[in-house]
């Protein structure tokens, strides 16, 4: 084997290794550390071993807890009514009505320990079913007249906690929380057997629906749910309530403001960064720097052969292949194109990545799926090809819509050239 073609094969290597990095047990184990800090679970359990050690806290810090679990409550309260984000804005007024409820003075001529136990009592059955309720809807606008429906709902809900405590019904509090099952493996919990009936049955149809759509919300709620059972099994503790409240009150803020910037900063259909994030970032590059265009070939014929679907599965493909290069920032441009920036990199040093990227994306294949215009194409295994225009600034002082015209001439160039391959 000559040298040459051994130094450019050991080249490539190396640049294959940095581009897609190999998976082993400190990566893996890097990834769910990830996962647990960032998904709504993976907080829970961090919520739950931080509740353990509260007591090393200060006093006058653990005596704020409450107000400040009110003061998020009703943050995320105006900030979901600023958004119009009906589902998370109930969700978080039913939070805030239940910690108000099982905080609020007792009337002098009522039983303290009874009314007490009793909002806690119908709060644990009706909490996780309100969850269960608001999670399922899509939005529909907080002052429509859905919005006006549920309004009424949660206030007739209020009304029906306050007329049995007022009541004084203690037989129909026995019952709700009476045991109605004896399971040796279960641990002693002082929610309500039917209240914990309720939390078990809206946790599984969460789980249930979570692969159709709103995945991300409906996930999230599933955290706030996990949280709200610990506030109540631990709520002897008096701090309970308030510190896990707090904690699925940051979780619906968190979500909302995650669902925010996904819609103005990543492309939908690939998950990969917008043009608006391409455009800031465009903004930030110094004076040393490569922009490639890379275009989907034939992709108008392939949309007319096999449909839009699979037009669609396509570009999916190839935006699942640029989230894990690794040699620059992958952004979709528009249509079926899409941009790489290299911060820093010259041309020379842009195009092994580029080619990389190329052949990445070449070698990958996709099932057609069974709705697409062609059925007696579907099982098909098929791939596509892309052809990529690169252009640098050559430290000069250009702007980048102008490198970014160079790459375009690139790339016609490439398309000019058989397709398929990297132009500069």
């Amino acid at each position: 084997m000559p040298r040459a073609y051994k130094k450019r094969v050991r080249k490539n290597d190396k640049v294959n290794k940095a581009i897609w990095p190999q998976i082993n047990s400190s990566t893996v184990a890097a990834r769910i550390l990830s996962a647990i800090r960032t998904t709504p679970l993976g907080i829970i359990l961090i919520a739950g071993i931080a509740f353990f050690h509260l007591d090393d806290l200060p006093g006058s810090f653990l005596s704020a807890i409450p107000t400040i679990s009110y003061m998020i409550l009703l943050f995320g309260i105006a900030i979901t009514s600023c958004f119009n984000r009906s589902r998370a804005f109930f969700i978080l007024l039913i939070l805030f009505l239940s910690q108000l409820g099982m905080s609020i003075p007792i009337p002098t001529h009522l039983d303290h320990v009874f009314a007490l136990h009793g909002i806690y009592l119908t709060v644990s059955l009706l909490l996780p079913l309100n969850l269960l309720f608001f999670a399922s809807w899509s939005e529909r606008g907080i002052l429509s007249s859905w919005g006006k429906r549920c309004f009424l709902f949660i206030f007739l809900q209020v009304v029906f906690v306050m007329g049995l405590v007022l009541s004084g019904d203690r037989e129909l509090f026995n019952e709700i929380g009476k045991k109605l099952f004896a399971f040796s493996f279960m641990p002693e919990t002082p929610i309500p057997d039917a209240a914990l009936a309720a939390f078990l049955l809206s946790g599984i149809l969460l789980l249930a629906k979570r692969r159709r759509n709103n995945i991300h919300f409906r996930t999230t709620i599933l955290g706030v749910l996990a949280a709200v059972a610990f506030a109540h099994h631990f709520h002897a503790a008096q701090i309970a309530i308030p510190f896990f409240y707090t904690v699925a009150g940051l979780m619906i803020i968190v979500s909302v403001i995650q669902d925010y910037y996904a819609k103005a900063y990543l492309d939908e259909l690939t998950g990969l960064p917008s043009r608006r994030s391409l455009n800031e970032d465009m903004l930030k590059l110094g004076s040393h720097y490569t922009i490639a265009m890379v275009d989907v070939d034939f992709f108008k014929k392939f949309n007319d052969t096999y449909g839009h679907d699979a037009g669609d599965d396509v570009l999916r493909l190839i935006g699942k292949v640029m989230k894990n290069f690794k040699g620059g920032k992958t952004f979709r441009y528009g249509g079926e194109e899409f941009t790489v920036l290299f911060p820093g990199k010259s041309l020379s040093e842009a195009i092994p990545y580029l080619e990389a990227l190329r052949e990445e994306i070449a070698k990958s294949k996709f099932v057609l799926r069974q709705d697409s215009k062609r059925k007696k194409d579907t099982n098909k295994k098929l791939s596509v090809t892309v052809s990529i225009g690169a252009a640098d600034s050559n430290h000069k002082e250009i702007s980048p819509d102008e490198v970014i015209k160079l790459a375009d001439k690139a790339l016609y160039r490439a398309k000019e050239n058989g397709r398929n391959c990297v132009s500069q």
